[in-house]
């Protein structure tokens, strides 16, 4: 992504937040920058770039896995110390993965695991709207998963096979390339 991107059709510099941070503070390069585009395009004007974030997103904020684990011992009781287990083992799976995966996949399972969780506080219609939006999801992840898994037959598969004749002619000159190498060393 670039920090400095010059609209040239809507007159407008864009700049990220960052850029913006630093090109305001005089003697930096980017403030340098900044004063060498402004020359050069004098009528257009600044504008900071605007990140499009999704709200129907679930953040769960403040689910720890400290708090994953107070749940657990909380809710299954004698149980609780296999469940627990079976979360440490997954959070050090999850650290064979890139940091961006970490925490999400463990998460998913503790979601999966203990939907109650999502749902509190939740309205009948919310409750309602979230079941519908998580069984679309999970038939749109089967559909994709079916897609990437197939396998393509070729059409006309006996066409692809070569004829015995051809397949002959191959092993023959095969053999008459190797019964021709060793003179070849030799000389």
């Amino acid at each position: 992504m670039k920090a400095l991107v010059v609209d040239y059709a809507n007159g407008v510099i864009s700049l990220s937040s960052a850029f913006e941070k630093k090109a305001f503070t005089p003697g930096t390069t980017e403030y340098a920058q900044l004063m060498a585009v402004r020359n050069d395009f004098p009528g257009f004007r600044l504008a900071t770039r605007q990140f499009k974030t999704n709200t129907k997103q679930d953040r769960y904020k403040g689910l720890t896995y400290n708090r994953m684990r107070e749940y657990i011992k909380r809710v299954e009781g004698d149980d609780a110390p296999a469940v627990l287990e079976g979360l440490e083992d997954l959070i050090e799976i999850s650290k064979c993965h890139s940091t961006c995966k970490r925490y999400p996949s463990v998460k998913k399972w503790f979601l999966e695991r203990y939907p109650d969780v999502a749902t509190f506080g939740m309205t009948d219609e919310e409750l309602a709207k979230w079941k519908e939006k998580k069984e679309a999801a999970a038939k749109e992840q089967t559909t994709s998963d079916s897609k990437a898994n197939k396998v393509t037959a070729f059409p006309n598969s006996e066409s692809v096979k070569p004829s015995e004749s051809q397949s002959q002619e191959k092993t023959e000159s095969v053999s008459d390339t190797v019964e021709d190498l060793p003179t070849a060393i030799n000389e």
